[in-house]
């Protein structure tokens, strides 16, 4: 398939190669629609299983996915949060399923498209390219110059939360595995202690997207993060009605 001058020009003013990462367990099909996206000047991954997807984008992040709505037995629709406490990238569901309460559930719970089989390689492209400018635009104004390094916690409590070394350690010194997301929202919050950061502050500067009032996945963030800091971490951060989050402290030892 070759490129129109259109594709050309388009690919320039897109400048580098995005990435987006194929959910799809046929893997025929899942090579199709890479060997498409890459004639159209997009980097494609491929992942043909929820748990392969999960472990590709904790591994590298891509720019936007489009995933299958079956994944085998695996019904993605329900799943989408958990990948959304990992990304904050668009979101593409295919599926063959018309059923409209389906559409509308993917669309409420974090998906960002919802597209019908069989759909052509041209206007998936399309698709993905309209996301993916649209994702940028959101990125640019929200984008601040990077955070001044956040207060050691106090001595007393002996956590250690390193910005330079996007690392979390507890008081032993052992360090809590924590997504880009995840540390994010916390470096975010640690360098405002006591203040509520509103909802939308929060989604703009780490998913780099708007907040909307069905968007969920701040709320997983916060719950991953407060599961993994393990006993007291459900204090750590603090929900304040109507406004947003405050980070209120370490757990003390």
């Amino acid at each position: 398939m070759s490129l129109s001058a259109l594709d050309h020009r388009q690919a320039e003013i897109e400048g580098p190669e995005r990435q987006v990462l194929i959910v799809e367990d046929d893997e025929s099909l899942a090579e199709e629609m890479a060997i498409t996206l890459t004639d159209y000047g997009l980097l494609a991954r491929q992942a043909h299983s929820w748990d392969a997807a999960l472990s590709a984008v904790a591994t590298a992040e891509p720019d936007l996915i489009v995933l299958d709505q079956r994944l085998g037995r695996v019904d993605t629709l329900p799943r989408i949060s958990e990948l959304r406490g990992l990304t904050g990238v668009p979101i593409v569901v295919l599926t063959g399923n018309r059923v409209e309460t389906d559409r509308i559930v993917a669309l409420e719970i974090g998906a960002d498209d919802f597209v019908l089989k069989p759909i052509s390689g041209r206007e998936l492209v399309a698709r993905i390219r309209a996301h993916l400018r649209r994702a940028t635009a959101l990125s640019r104004p929200a984008v601040p110059p990077p955070l001044p390094a956040p207060p050691a916690a106090s001595a007393d409590q002996g956590w250690h939360l390193s910005r330079s070394g996007r690392e979390l350690r507890r008081p032993d010194g052992s360090p809590v595995p924590l997504t880009a997301a995840e540390f994010d929202l916390l470096a975010l919050l640690a360098e405002l202690p006591g203040r509520p950061v509103d909802r939308d502050t929060l989604s703009q500067r780490v998913l780099r997207r708007g907040w909307r009032p069905d968007d969920r996945a701040l709320d997983n963030l916060v719950m991953q993060l407060r599961r993994k800091v393990g006993e007291g971490g459900e204090r750590m951060i603090a929900a304040v009605r109507s406004q947003g989050y405050a980070f209120t402290g370490f757990p003390r030892t």
